[in-house]
């Protein structure tokens, strides 16, 4: 991927030079000699006329000086753009780091696996009940942040059970999973107000949900029946059907909280 990618910058970099750096290069230096008489834009046709048209020993030199001109020009952007990307993403990891040594609170939940249950050694369904739950009380609170792969105490566990318990290991097999479980549980719509990203904290994956809230109740489907969840102070809990109904109408039907 990386050298498709670096290819495909060389291929850009050359067309570059070739079609929009010589042609620009030949028109300008006809406009100047021209005593900078009529309008510049009349002398690009003849300029790639004549880039198109001459391919003798001295045409390709220079053609290819241009492209090479292209390709630099091409790969300095590429790099640029890696270092913002990468600027990017390490300002993010401190935040990210800030907002766990910050601990549990009402916008951020910590979940040790998605499905692996650490005593029994085996994925335990019930594990992803507890994480949708989470999510679903977010939707219908404020919004937060859910890490997984993060214990109680805010240490870094690691995805590495989650990922072997899958059908598909990995980061892309570990977030097409947590979709599907929103999807399920919570609704496909919902899919939309949840953001995946995956960091590398003391050398192991941690996954982040970053959790928008909702303007209308979102519910988990478990047992035949529908749960309405909140978060309150750094938990989550259930409301029966009267503070639901109440806390509905108070904070969601199409309001912002």
């Amino acid at each position: 991927m990386k050298n498709q990618r670096f290819l495909a910058y060389i291929l850009i970099g050359l067309t570059f030079g070739l079609f929009v750096i010589q042609p620009l290069a030949i028109s300008l230096h006809m406009y100047d000699m021209q005593g900078d008489n009529g309008s510049w834009w009349e002398y690009l046709p003849p300029a790639y006329q004549q880039v198109a048209g001459s391919w003798d020993l001295d045409q390709a030199v220079i053609k290819l000086l241009f492209g090479l001109l292209g390709i630099a020009l091409s790969l300095m952007f590429m790099v640029r753009q890696k270092i913002f990307q990468l600027t990017i993403r390490r300002d993010r990891l401190e935040e990210i780091r800030e907002l766990i040594a910050a601990g549990e609170n009402q916008q951020v939940e910590f979940k040790s696996t998605l499905r692996w249950d650490l005593r029994q050694f085996k994925p335990n369904k019930a594990l992803e009940d507890v994480v949708a739950k989470t999510i679903a009380g977010f939707m219908n609170t404020r919004g937060g942040h859910l890490f997984i792969g993060i214990d109680d105490d805010g240490q870094a566990q690691g995805l590495q059970e989650d990922y072997a318990s899958l059908k598909k290991p990995g980061r892309d097999g570990f977030e097409q999973y947590i979709m599907q479980l929103i999807s399920t549980k919570l609704g496909t719509n919902y899919c939309a107000l949840v953001d995946v990203s995956f960091y590398q904290i003391e050398g192991l994956d941690v996954c982040h949900l970053e959790i928008k809230h909702a303007h209308s109740p979102v519910y988990l489907h478990q047992d035949d029946r529908s749960h309405f969840y909140i978060r309150t102070g750094n938990g989550t809990r259930e409301l029966d059907i009267p503070e639901a109904l109440n806390y509905i109408e108070e904070n969601l039907n199409g309001r912002s909280l």
